[in-house]
């Protein structure tokens, strides 16, 4: 899995699959942050620390509307 994979699971996946991505580096939990009012997501991992930031995306991503903070 790829972080571009992992970009596609949190906008359009399952639940079950939002919350079983992991880091692609280290295979570690991640973190997922939305932030609505710059519209920007950040993907941290938890183990490794690599931090991937998208900014200004154009729709909420299905894990900020499922509420999910952190994939396992």
């Amino acid at each position: 899995m790829s972080w571009d994979d992992i970009e596609d699971i949190i906008f359009d996946g399952t639940e079950e699959q939002i919350g079983a991505v992991s880091c692609p580096e280290c295979n570690g939990d991640l973190k997922l942050s939305y932030f609505p009012l710059t519209k920007n997501i950040e993907i941290r991992c938890l183990d490794c620390k690599t931090v991937v930031r998208e900014n200004g995306v154009c729709e909420e991503p299905k894990f900020a509307s499922l509420g999910i903070k952190k994939a396992v």
